[in-house]
């Protein structure tokens, strides 16, 4: 067997082989949902993405010989290393064969680079950000995931942990069906249904739907409402409005105004809760491709989705424990429920965070999917 090489990823051959290679790995997978390489070929392109404004990123394809066995991008967010004052490097697009000696070649090579920068220590796997695909499947690899969630095989985790990278935190996805809710949502706690009804008569709260023909202004209402409300959350690193703008443009076509909500007081936002058709159902579809003839189908698959994943939801910390979140998400829910889909989706909610954890398991939820992240010292 040849030997194991790594190369940088300089030029758009390169990049192309690199957004490519993940087809090998799942290609008797029929729970992976395959990226569109055209959004991901401008995601990776450092002069379009908009992630290479904050950061340093280098990718790098594992090859033995003239085939790709191996991906990982390394990177250094300089606005996460300025908050949290620790020189963190992160990894992501970690994709690799089952074979641990490439696995260890492609973690080496990220972790040079890293050290090589002044970084301390190691995190990942994400794709960039907390919010885009974060962590490896630790539980659930029965069922596609949603939007925004990862999917990878079962010894990712095995090749992570032997290479002795330690646990930072598992995140949870949740889902509730249609016929747990129960008719006229009558399954619903009768406590989360008080507590709606008393913040609707006494909070001064007015419950509004999105705004689709004013798409700036409601992305950047809901720009400031994500990071202002995920503040609290340890290590949270704010999220810029190029990579929020990136994300919203990518499920504009899907976005249903019925069920993207803001709470206002006095015409100011002071919360929001966004769900959305999962467009993952959509993708597993394409292989990739919109063109030649995909994107005729695009709305026919459009109409066949069944699963909504909430994805945003929050509320100001000096409005919180007013009810106002039970507020937005009955009315979601009603919405929800009134549209026909057959089972609701949460993801991803971190440990750290037990109120939310909370809340999805007194609802009934039920976690259906654990992801892990890990962390090493250089």
């Amino acid at each position: 067997m040849s030997s194991v090489h790594i190369q940088r990823v300089t030029d758009r051959r390169g990049l192309r082989a690199f957004v490519r290679f993940p087809w090998r790995v799942y290609r008797d997978d029929p729970n992976w949902v395959p990226p569109l390489i055209s959004e991901r070929l401008e995601y990776l392109n450092p002069v379009r993405g908009p992630f290479y404004k904050v950061a340093d990123v280098a990718l790098f394809v594992a090859c033995r010989g003239r085939e790709v066995v191996g991906t990982i991008a390394a990177f250094v967010n300089h606005q996460r290393v300025e908050r949290l004052g620790r020189p963190e490097g992160g990894f992501g697009f970690f994709e690799v064969v089952e074979d641990y000696a490439v696995a260890e070649r492609l973690l080496d090579t990220a972790c040079d680079w890293l050290r090589a920068r002044g970084m301390t220590s190691l995190r990942g796997p994400t794709n960039f950000t907390d919010s885009d695909c974060p962590g490896v499947l630790i539980e659930g690899t029965d069922c596609p995931p949603v939007m925004l969630e990862a999917h990878t095989p079962p010894y990712y985790k095995e090749f992570l942990e032997r290479y002795g990278m330690e646990k930072e935190q598992d995140l949870y996805a949740w889902r509730a069906f249609r016929s747990q809710i129960g008719e006229e949502l009558r399954n619903i706690p009768q406590e989360l249904s008080r507590v709606a009804e008393i913040a609707r008569r006494v909070a001064n709260v007015t419950i509004r739907k999105g705004r689709l023909d004013r798409w700036d202004e409601e992305i950047a209402t809901a720009h400031y409402l994500f990071n202002a409300t995920l503040n609290h959350v340890p290590d949270y690193v704010p999220m810029t409005e190029a990579e929020y703008r990136r994300m919203a443009g990518q499920v504009r076509p899907f976005l249903d105004p019925d069920l993207a909500l803001f709470a206002e007081v006095e015409g100011r936002p002071i919360g929001f809760c966004v769900a959305f058709p999962d467009i993952n159902r959509v993708l597993i579809r394409l292989n990739g491709r919109l063109f030649p003839f995909n994107w005729l189908k695009i709305r026919r698959y459009m109409r066949q989705i069944d699963v909504v994943t909430f994805k945003l939801m929050g509320v100001l910390d000096q409005y919180r424990r007013r009810g106002i979140d039970a507020l937005l998400y009955m009315q979601a829910v009603r919405a929800v429920y009134e549209k026909g889909y057959a089972w609701l989706e949460g993801s991803v909610t971190s440990e750290l965070n037990p109120m939310v954890n909370l809340i999805a398991y007194r609802l009934g939820a039920e976690r259906y999917k654990v992801y892990r992240l890990y962390r090493k010292d250089l």
